[in-house]
């Protein structure tokens, strides 16, 4: 138990440094909404929860093991914050602002719902540094000869507490989005949203982080 609260007092901290999933959170309640946004921070957790059962099955061990492997993933993920930065630089009248009272009206399309799910997942799947969360930070809360199950139990606090994180992200933005009555602010928050998300890429495809 003391292990676990330990873990989960350090997840808190972990999450609470914005980093590209947040940024990706104010993408998706600026750009449609909140039901968009809490669906990107639900791929989140979705793509923690399969690196928590990767973990306990070995492979996240085999993937750091692997610095070809490991820079597959690094450079797929930086790419992919680079193009969705990028994207919303770029971006014109794609971006209406969100009228008082109501939504995005691309909130209730489901492929708008689908790739918001996807955004989150993706970048949360091709996050090197969540990989090492789960290689290097849990391993030092883990007892010798633990179940297996104890470390999917850590994977998952990690996970859910960096989900109620996001969540909180999403309504705090989508609030904000229903005050802001000005395109160009949109479209301004918005880009520099993107730039952020870019630079976030570009960092991860320097960055050399230490497995």
């Amino acid at each position: 138990m003391s292990s676990i609260l330990a873990f989960s007092a350090l997840s808190v901290v972990l999450v609470i440094i914005p980093g590209p999933a947040v940024m990706l959170v104010l993408k998706s309640a600026i750009a449609r909404g909140r039901g968009p946004a809490l669906l990107t921070a639900l791929g989140v957790l979705t793509a923690d929860l399969v690196w928590a059962a990767a973990s306990v099955a070995g492979l996240t061990a085999l993937l750091v093991s692997s610095q070809i492997a490991f820079d597959v993933v690094r450079y797929l993920g930086a790419a992919y914050l680079v193009y969705l930065g990028v994207k919303l630089l770029l971006a014109r009248a794609a971006l209406p602002a969100p009228e008082q009272g109501t939504a995005p009206a691309s909130v209730g399309k489901p492929r708008s719902r689908w790739r918001a799910f996807r955004e989150g997942l993706i970048s949360d799947l091709s996050n090197p540094k969540t990989v090492i969360v789960f290689t290097s930070v849990i391993p030092q809360f883990i007892d010798h000869g633990a179940r297996p199950v104890d470390t999917l139990v850590l994977g998952a606090v990690f996970a859910v507490i960096g989900f109620l994180s996001l969540v909180t992200y999403a309504l705090v933005f989508s609030a904000a989005a229903k005050m802001l009555r000005e395109a160009r602010v949109i479209r301004a928050i918005l880009r520099v949203g993107g730039a952020i998300l870019a630079a976030f890429g570009v960092g991860l495809a320097v960055e050399r982080p230490a497995v």
